[in-house]
């Protein structure tokens, strides 16, 4: 799967390149399959090169166009041969498709305790009808730096989407974050599957040298920590474990 020598080859596709930009332009994205939109992509970071061949390889070792898109940018210098010019567009491609989805309004504030961390998440998910899964971003003083949402789901459940939590992570270059999602419907019990998902993913940071220091669930009156085994009502003044002990 190899980006291409430095000497420029001939373009025997010269002509599916012009035709698949001109498709894209008169029908629009929709109008091209998979292997075309990557082919069409690539075209901007190998200008000189024949890329028709690479997008196929590429769709083929990673499933699709958008899985392509979303790898590990480490994942795309281990399993192919392109260059750091090229992954660059890619992620850059995919940051800006997702960029809209993520933004969720939140503000810069110090949690020094358990309660704080349940009463701001409370603030930032209680609003939501449906299970969504936001990432927070810690400094060295547990200030929130930056919050992105990673997944949404239904009233009843959504996915804990662990590569692409440790890749925001690793791509910030933070060493603690913390994970919260909500429960519209129900208590804040977390679930056998919840509980999973939250050793996996510490695991995971733990392997790329990033703290996962909680993961909250909240509903509507109260938020329980699952990695402190805590339950905490909102508006309050529970007696609860420190969230981070002396």
């Amino acid at each position: 799967m190899a980006e291409g020598d430095k000497k420029a080859p001939a373009v025997p596709h010269l002509g599916h390149r012009q035709r698949i930009k001109e498709r894209y332009n008169l029908n629009g994205f929709d109008s091209l399959d998979d292997k075309d939109l990557l082919e069409l992509l690539l075209t901007y970071a190998i200008p000189r090169r024949d890329v028709y061949g690479l997008s196929r390889s590429l769709v083929h070792e990673f499933g699709s166009f958008e899985k392509v898109l979303s790898a590990d940018a480490e994942e795309l210098r281990e399993r192919t041969d392109l260059t750091e010019h090229t992954i660059t567009l890619l992620k850059l491609v995919n940051d800006i498709r997702t960029k809209p989805f993520r933004i969720i309004e939140y503000r810069p504030e110090k949690l020094g305790s358990l309660k704080a961390a349940a009463e701001y998440c409370h603030r930032v998910l209680s609003k939501f009808e449906d299970e969504i899964v936001v990432e927070l971003f810690l400094d060295s003083e547990y200030c929130v730096t930056e919050l992105t949402r990673v997944s949404t789901g239904s009233s009843r459940s959504a996915v804990l989407p662990i590569d692409g939590i440790v890749e925001n992570a690793v791509r910030s270059r933070i060493g603690r974050v913390l994970i919260a999602h909500n429960h519209p419907s129900g208590s804040s019990a977390p679930s056998s599957a919840d509980v999973y998902a939250t050793n996996s993913l510490r695991s995971s940071l733990r392997s790329r040298g990033i703290e996962l220091v909680e993961h909250i669930i909240v509903a509507k009156c109260e938020c329980t920590a699952i990695m402190l085994h805590q339950t905490i009502p909102i508006g309050d003044e529970p007696d609860v474990t420190p969230w981070r002990l002396p």
